[in-house]
């Protein structure tokens, strides 16, 4: 017999460890800590790069649209023949609410009438292992290549536990890794994946925009409509609209409100967060792939489709031996008890979700294919990739080509700014790295020099970064001036640290934040080299 599927989740006490001493990283542990800590370091810059041309181009490319002049599809002139003479490469704009859409999942033989997008939303059950760590804090003596010493801080006598988790999880979890691997076991099966379709016959009528002033005889004249096609590829975006949850219920009908939702929904009725669908709906699903392959079947509860996942007797087999090698055979714990109420570890359940305005507008180009009008996406040339320099929106409600234009402006806009607050972040610690290179301790300085070096450092970066890719301005340059002065006063004000070569000053700082043991990061030299003339100088007439 078939299980249902539980939705309790249900926890399990791993093991506890004491390590007595350091808590420094060696073999391959430390060699994993400074892979991480290096890529922590690289990629940001490298995101900010591909951000800063992705804003680029976006620019450049919204504003020749703002510049060019667009042919209105809803006015009366607009008839089929005109439609097909607009030349491919001049914009059009539209607004409809005559949408003919049907957007479909063929692995569940599900398709949904009305939807310009939907989405399979896949959840697995899956053991989450939570590590937690409680250390104290030791001082301990460093010697560094020339004999010289210095006192540092460090991790000591760490207590270490381990606690498991199962319950639904929008991601899967590898399990080999875990401490308990055998106990928690997590099956890697994906037969559904989470997908997005998109609706791939979408027609669009727009109907010419008759004035109500009624001293305008042109109104005597019958409005005039024309169909086009929608290009799938300009679904993948529907601005203005939120996803909404599908559940299929008799006869589609929305159901009474439960009493905590009548108390608890903030005025928002269940109808904009969730669409009913008839259950007919679901009469192909029994002969679908999803359901011969792999037992899915529809639960209900919320719109969910589950498959159970059963275990071979071989994979059992070898479990039990896992778990007997950990010594977590015969654990009997109290979370359990618990778990019979739980979904297994391997199960899926999924559940749809759609984007289905009853309006939209729609800003591209119209070119003919197959002896049908399309609207499709058009593309600058010579600018960027086609991603960001193509112009084909689609927004929610009804919105002008120019309100559309700037609304994209402005999420371009914010994106990219985003990304700057996250690298001002890795600034703190790059600062930081840049200045053992120059022979400064940025850490152990005043919160005002810590701030100072990582405005500069940010300065100079995305001040370059503006001057390779927007050109020559007041505002570039006055970036990266200012930065470079930042930088300087930064320099001059900071902690001086230990004297060597700079490459190694560097490695011996990635190395500690990877928490290396210290024969494994050992400096040149602890003590500062003094000053040159030149620079006592600088700093005298400063």
């Amino acid at each position: 017999m078939s299980r249902g599927m539980n939705t309790m989740p249900t926890a399990r006490r791993g093991r506890t460890y004491e390590q007595v001493g350091a808590n420094d990283k060696r073999g391959i542990n430390g060699i994993c800590s400074v892979i991480f800590i290096i890529m922590l370091l690289v990629v940001p810059p490298i995101v900010l790069l591909s951000s800063e041309r992705s804003r680029h181009t976006r620019y450049i490319t919204l504003s020749d649209a703002l510049n060019s002049d667009v042919i209105e599809l809803n006015q009366k002139n607009i008839d089929e023949r005109t439609l097909h003479a607009i030349p491919p490469g001049k914009l059009v704009h539209g607004t409809s609410t005559n949408i003919d859409t049907l957007a479909s999942d063929p692995d569940m033989n599900i398709a949904i009438p009305g939807a310009l997008t939907l989405q399979r939303n896949t959840q697995y059950c899956q053991w989450q292992e939570i590590q937690s760590q409680d250390c104290q804090t030791c001082k301990r003596t460093v010697e560094a290549r020339d004999g010289s010493t210095k006192e540092e801080t460090y991790q000591c006598n760490c207590i270490t536990t381990y606690n498991y988790i199962k319950g639904w999880k929008n991601f899967q979890i590898n399990s080999l890794l875990f401490d308990q691997p055998g106990a928690h076991h997590n099956p890697q099966r994906d037969p559904m994946p989470s997908t997005t379709f998109v609706g791939n016959d979408v027609t669009l009528k727009f109907d010419g925009d008759v004035t109500t002033d009624n001293n305008d005889k042109s109104n005597s004249n019958p409005s005039t409509t024309v169909s086009a096609k929608l290009d799938p590829t300009m679904l993948s975006k529907v601005r203005n609209q939120p996803w909404r949850n599908v559940d299929f219920v008799p006869q589609g009908k929305t159901p009474p409100p439960s009493l905590f939702s009548r108390f608890f929904s903030l005025g928002l009725s269940s109808s904009h967060r969730t669409r009913y669908e008839p259950l007919q709906l679901l009469r192909d699903t029994p002969n679908s792939p999803a359901a011969i392959e792999d037992n899915f079947v529809y639960v209900g509860q919320g719109g969910y489709f589950f498959s159970p996942y059963e275990s071979s007797t071989a994979s059992k087999l070898f479990n039990y031996f896992a778990q007997y090698l950990e010594g977590s055979l015969f654990d009997y714990q109290l979370g359990d008890l618990v778990g019979l109420a739980s979904c297994t570890a391997g199960d899926i359940r999924f559940y749809y979700s759609v984007k289905d305005p009853n309006e939209i507008s729609v800003l591209g180009q119209v070119r003919e294919v197959d002896g049908v009008m399309q609207i499709t996406p058009r593309v600058l040339q010579g600018v960027g990739n086609e991603k960001d320099s193509s112009i084909g929106l689609v927004h929610s409600g009804k919105h002008s080509a120019q309100d559309m234009l700037l609304a994209e402006d402005s999420d371009s806009r914010i994106q990219a700014t985003i990304i700057r607050a996250i690298l001002f972040v890795w600034s703190i610690a790059a600062s930081r790295l840049v200045g053992v290179a120059f022979g400064r301790e940025i850490g152990d300085s005043s919160l005002a020099i810590q701030i100072e070096a990582a405005v500069a450092l940010f300065a100079v970066l995305v001040g370059w970064l503006w001057l390779s890719l927007w050109g020559a301005s007041i505002h570039t340059y006055g970036f990266i001036v200012s930065g470079l002065y930042l930088g300087y006063l930064s320099y001059n004000s900071s902690v001086k640290k230990g004297s060597g070569r700079w490459y190694i000053a560097v490695w011996s700082k990635i190395a500690q934040w990877a928490n290396l043991a210290p024969e494994l990061r050992q400096e040149d030299s602890y003590v500062a080299s003094p000053k040159r003339n030149d620079e006592r100088t600088k700093l005298l007439m400063s």
